[in-house]
């Protein structure tokens, strides 16, 4: 069973894939269980999907046709929507990690602030670790956009792995 509870915190940038080898060097399969989070913005309000033309309806004769409309997308149906990708995007990664021992779940976050989701999954699923890549910024930059992993490793209590790729 697994005793190591690690969190790898992901986004869309290749670059947080980067923490994974590293993690697969300090951590054996044996004994971890990894957590591949993935943080992003909720999604927008509802908009309108565009008609779908190809169901070939006809109408009887004497009916009115009928005419493609606009149908309703809702917050909901748009996360589901990338959860699904995400959890495809990952997949080919999953199944590595799991073929060579690890017990693997993907989880996506929706929160304007990644480090209140990531704090979030930590108190609920009594993670261990934090690994993350980051681009570590210096000077005036990280005086104005402060970093996700200084912010983590000032609030939480866990240990925070880096990296700098």
């Amino acid at each position: 069973m697994a005793s190591n509870n690690i969190l790898i915190a992901l986004n869309q940038s290749e670059t947080s894939l980067k923490i994974v080898p590293c993690v697969e060097k300090l951590f054996g399969p044996q004994e971890t269980r990894l957590i591949l989070f993935y943080v992003t913005n909720p999604p927008g309000n509802a908009g309108f999907g565009e008609p779908d033309l190809s169901a070939g309806y006809v109408p009887l004769p004497g009916e009115e046709p009928v005419l493609p409309t606009l149908h309703p997308i809702y917050a909901t149906q748009q996360e589901d929507s990338i959860r699904a990708h995400v959890k495809a995007e990952l997949s080919a990664l999953r199944t590595r990690l799991e073929q060579a021992g690890y017990e693997v779940s993907i989880k996506v976050g929706f929160d304007k602030d990644p480090v209140a989701a990531i704090s979030r999954v930590i108190k609920r699923q009594s993670i261990d670790l934090v690994a993350m890549s980051t681009r570590a910024r210096v000077g005036v930059t990280r005086f104005f956009f402060r970093n996700i992993a200084d912010a983590l490793a000032d609030q939480e209590s866990i240990p925070v792995l880096l990296i700098h790729p």
